[in-house]
């Protein structure tokens, strides 16, 4: 009767196992695809919070757990040529500390993309924050492969390295991070479940072209991308494509793209088991 207990405690405990392992293998990620305001006034970068932290309370009561930006977010791109850099200041903002606190009131994971001066050195970088349920900054993504002119204002990231969030080891990229293979297959490396990337990525001759379906193909992993829309003067980003791109037999595919003229959300349910999409849907708002 003892050996028959202890069976059937096991077949239990199994189960239960299982019951978390389906819990866990099933991501439900929300994605903004906006157009943020160029910021040429200080007062321009509460919008693009406000317009932030609307979409954070969409993805909640759509039921997502995490809730991705596009690159730059809370300045738009080109914010230097209209608002200058000295305005920027060293550790958190006040704008990612907003966005720490919807966070903490929603029980939400936010992977904002901003800007940042590091208090120790001074340089300003291109950061990817990721920001926990409790409001903490849990990790962070400084952008390598920073460009010219449009980016002279961002020192450059030294490496890519792994993130926690939720018990998943995640890789993140910002924009043309995801060029070059290098920083992808180090974060494959490293023991990345995914590749999650902000990106302010135009179609035409200098897109993306293949790189997201090219880091897939080396990786054998899945890649999140949340691309942007709108106009910041002679950037048209109205064409560009957030994406969602997994393994294949052949190398990658697209399972799905979201184009807009106007903010949207995007809601997907993503399976890490078998590295499929299970379902979407766009909000408009």
């Amino acid at each position: 009767m003892g050996r028959l207990i202890q069976i059937l405690l096991v077949v239990a405990l199994a189960g239960c196992m299982s019951d978390d392992r389906l819990a866990q293998s099933t991501l439900s990620v929300a994605m903004v695809h906006m157009a943020p305001v160029t910021a040429t006034h200080i007062d321009d970068l509460d919008t693009n919070v406000q317009t932030i932290a609307k979409a954070m309370a969409l993805a909640k009561a759509g039921g997502a757990s995490w809730l991705m930006t596009p690159e730059l977010a809370v300045t738009g791109y080109k914010f230097k040529s209209k608002l200058g850099i000295d305005w920027i200041e060293p550790g958190i903002d006040r704008w990612t500390a907003r966005l720490q606190k919807t966070a903490d009131d929603l029980d939400l994971v936010l992977f904002l993309s901003h800007l940042q001066q590091d208090p120790f050195t001074l340089q300003s970088y291109n950061t990817l924050f990721v920001i926990g349920r409790e409001g903490q900054i849990i990790g962070r993504h400084r952008k390598i492969n920073t460009l010219p002119g449009s980016e002279s204002w961002s020192s450059p990231g030294t490496e890519a390295k792994t993130i926690a969030v939720d018990g998943l080891t995640l890789g993140l990229l910002i924009c043309a991070d995801a060029w070059p293979a290098d920083h992808a297959q180090s974060l494959a490396e490293q023991g990345a479940d995914i590749l999650l990337s902000s990106a302010n990525w135009a179609p035409g001759l200098y897109g993306p072209g293949d790189s997201w379906e090219n880091r897939v193909t080396e990786t054998g992993l899945a890649l999140l991308v949340n691309n942007r829309t709108g106009i910041e003067d002679d950037l048209d980003m109205r064409g560009s494509k957030t994406v969602v791109v997994v393994p294949s037999a052949d190398g990658a595919r697209r399972v799905f793209q979201h184009q807009s003229e106007h903010n949207s959300l995007v809601l997907i349910n993503f399976s890490l088991t078998d590295k499929s999409l299970l379902a979407s849907k766009s909000i408009d708002f």
